[in-house]
């Protein structure tokens, strides 16, 4: 089984369970050596509050990690890090934050909306071939910045997609040549397994990780690493992780274990 996980979520993004002690026992007991946490970090350009800590409690998340990384620093690495959007045009904000954490990872889960102006579209809900190349070039554009150690669930963009096409693979193409030109990897993410199958038009298959992109990511040689997302502290090694590990043997995708920071 996989011994990191850098992709950890926090209660306080109040969508997740657990404090980050929690995680930290559950990591020991399956006997992993680093967990890295990446809460979703508080927006002011991202106006759903529901999904994500606020700036009042960034400190308190920090301080969490922190004090349970020196309690347990002789069990295993325990780093701190955020999840977070690249959506707001001032770099003092990722800048900012990188002075206070170890990793960010790119969770793009909005795009500029091409039909409302100043406002953002979910990534988890494109139906438009337009909003699918916007996607991958949002993600292109962000990692050019240097802030990212991470691609979180880079094939997001398929979540509700309704078969794979031209756009879908194009998508794929813009997002694999950026993580090979700026070597930042692909994250294949445990949670999208864990929301199930759908019947799109194209065949029955999880909402993501999605094979035709995997496939072309190893035809890239995109390096790829293994992330449970979890919410909740056994999520950390559950049944999607397990069948994460499958997929991804069945594809000939030997992961990275070791996320290099930025």
């Amino acid at each position: 089984m996989i011994k990191t996980n850098y992709h950890t979520h926090h209660e306080l993004c109040k969508h997740a369970v657990g404090t980050a002690e929690d995680y930290v026992k559950e990591a020991i007991k399956l006997n992993m050596n680093v967990l890295g946490f990446s809460d979703h970090a508080p927006s002011d350009v991202i106006h759903d509050k529901r999904v994500r800590m606020s700036w009042d409690d960034l400190d308190v998340y920090l301080d969490d990690v922190i004090k349970t990384k020196a309690k347990y620093s002789d069990k295993l690495d325990i780093y701190v890090g955020l999840e977070i959007e690249s959506i707001d045009p001032n770099p003092d904000y990722y800048l900012g934050l990188l002075k206070k954490v170890d990793y960010l990872i790119l969770g793009q889960h909005y795009i500029p909306s091409i039909t409302h102006e100043n406002r953002l579209s979910s990534s988890f809900y494109l139906r438009d071939d337009k909003e699918l190349i916007l996607y991958a070039k949002s993600i292109e554009k962000a990692i050019k910045t240097g802030y990212f150690s991470l691609i979180a669930h880079p094939d997001l963009y398929m979540c509700e997609f309704p078969k794979w096409n031209e756009a879908a693979h194009e998508a794929a193409e813009i997002i694999c040549n950026a993580s090979v030109k700026y070597n930042v990897p692909l994250e294949f993410n445990a949670n999208g397994i864990r929301r199930g199958k759908f019947q799109a038009k194209d065949g029955l298959r999880y909402h993501y990780p999605v094979e035709a992109f995997w496939k072309l990511a190893k035809a890239k040689n995109c390096k790829v690493i293994l992330s449970s997302d979890c919410h909740k502290p056994t999520y950390l090694y559950d049944d999607a992780m397990k069948k994460a590990e499958s997929l991804l043997k069945r594809l000939d995708i030997t992961p990275i274990e070791v996320l290099p920071f930025k």
